[in-house]
């Protein structure tokens, strides 16, 4: 199993982490945030219906575009 690939799509006021896992063309866009505690979260469906939930899967924050290029998703 490879690891997902998010792209930082910036830092909100309160220095939480903003991540992206798909590229959209013309948009920042963010279905991955860390907060200051350091823990990774997914905007998922759960028990609170859509909200941001523990994502304990491997990824990896690589650093451009291109590196997004090709990934299993």
């Amino acid at each position: 199993m490879s690891n997902i690939k998010l792209l930082k799509a910036g830092t909100l006021s309160d220095g939480t982490q903003r991540f992206q896992s798909q590229l959209y063309v013309g948009k920042d866009t963010a279905d991955f945030v860390m907060g200051t505690d350091g823990i990774m979260k997914c905007y998922d469906n759960g028990e609170k219906g859509f909200n941001f939930y523990p994502y304990n899967k491997p990824y990896e924050i690589v650093s451009s575009k291109n590196d997004m290029v090709r990934q299993v998703l």
